[in-house]
């Protein structure tokens, strides 16, 4: 059994596809058929049923697949220690982040590659849950993501900042006049709402099913960037944490009042177990000091004082 069988076990898994984790992989599809094979022939089962182009995991298929990750993930780690040894001048970092901290990573990235100019930054955007996913499966080094309050046993976590929900209109909105508004004014209010996936998302919806609130949500959309950019139309509210539209003037964050919290916290997520990279860690510094010296300062900023990283 070959490392890069199980690479590529791993990928046609992924896609379900030979033809398409062949293209990934930069081979050809008998190459990997015949790599596939081998593998199967080896451990005396068929990884996968062919279904005429299709393919589909087997039983056995779906049993080996865990182990086959966390053995593609062990020689990984090794590997890196041993690139770790010769310091961090070079590598890459792959980094994944919900788009509503764009504003902090984008700082970030900033200060990273003047320290670090020859390490390659690799990002991947995404909604907080499939961000999990993503480091369950070893695609990213760890991410930058909001918690949603669910325990997080398979992590290592690093605390930033708190921010609260506000409803977030432009300053010709009606509502734009607010000091505060209730959780009953707030399902008035035509509403563009982040999808489901997203952490917020989350928050909202548990507290209207707690209240027996119906907002109005004429769209629901995966990126934060257009929600606000129709939101400036002042045709439209949000609900939003403060950070993600902590820049952008023209708009209007209005505290809502609700007896349960409508805060949620800024952390970097490693998984539990892991080697982390010495460019992993470098990044996560970076990410303190910008903390410790409120680098992005919010009104209810919340700076956690326990910034202790994975080792």
């Amino acid at each position: 059994m070959e490392l890069r069988q199980l690479r590529y076990f791993e990928k046609a898994s992924e896609l379900l596809n030979f033809t398409e984790a062949a293209k990934s992989l930069f081979l050809s599809q008998s190459t990997l058929s015949q790599q596939i094979k081998q593998l199967e022939e080896e451990l005396g089962v068929l990884l996968f049923d062919r279904i005429g182009k299709r393919i589909v995991l087997t039983e056995a298929g779906e049993s080996f697949l865990p182990y086959a990750r966390n053995a593609i993930r062990d020689a990984d780690c090794g590997k890196q220690i041993i690139q770790d040894l010769q310091g961090i001048e070079t590598g890459l970092l792959r980094i994944g982040v919900t788009y509503s901290l764009t504003f902090l990573l984008t700082k970030a990235l900033v200060k990273f590659s003047t320290r670090y100019p020859k390490i390659k930054v690799e990002i991947t955007f995404a909604t907080s849950y499939e961000l999990v996913e993503k480091l369950e499966n070893n695609k990213v080094d760890f991410i930058l993501s909001l918690e949603s309050g669910n325990s997080y046993e398979d992590f290592e976590t690093m605390p930033l900042f708190s921010s609260r929900l506000h409803l977030i209109v432009h300053q010709s909105h009606p509502f734009s006049g607010l000091k505060i508004i209730s959780l009953e004014k707030l399902v008035t209010v035509p509403l563009i709402l982040p999808a489901k996936g997203f952490v917020t998302r989350g928050i909202i919806d548990k507290i209207c099913e707690l209240k027996n609130l119906d907002l109005i949500a004429d769209m629901e959309l995966n990126d934060v960037h257009t929600i606000i950019n129709l939101v400036t139309t002042g045709k439209w509210g949000t609900i939003l944490t403060f950070a993600s539209a902590r820049n952008e003037s023209q708009l209007v964050k209005i505290p809502i009042r609700s007896d349960k919290s409508l805060s949620t916290r800024a952390s970097l997520f490693w998984a539990k177990g892991t080697y982390q990279k010495k460019s992993s860690l470098a990044f996560a510094k970076i990410l303190s000091e910008m903390t410790e010296a409120h680098d992005f300062a919010l009104p209810d900023h919340a700076p956690t004082k326990d910034h202790s990283t994975a080792t």
